[in-house]
């Protein structure tokens, strides 16, 4: 594996951290090498007062998972990372 080898996107899902998880976890038990993760939002905060307080996030059921969760894999462990993800 080269240390600027391009990389694909395996898995991006939003507000479904558990099986993020579950899937970085078996692919670091599966050895695929290089794999990379990210956790990111596309929404601005809803208040501008400094705070980041959503006022969705105050209902009944609490938080709201709004995250992206996001995992590359190089090239070239794409054929082994696939099965891993179905």
């Amino acid at each position: 594996m080269a240390l600027l080898e391009k990389k694909e996107i395996l898995y991006s899902v939003r507000g479904n951290r558990a099986e993020w998880k579950k899937l970085k976890k078996a692919l670091k038990d599966a050895r695929i090498r290089g794999v990379s993760s990210d956790v990111w939002q596309d929404e601005a905060p809803a208040c501008g007062c400094g705070a980041h307080l959503d006022i969705r996030d105050f209902g009944p059921n609490g938080k709201i998972d709004r995250n992206i969760y996001t995992l590359r894999v190089p090239v070239s462990e794409m054929d082994d990372a696939l099965p891993i993800l179905h």
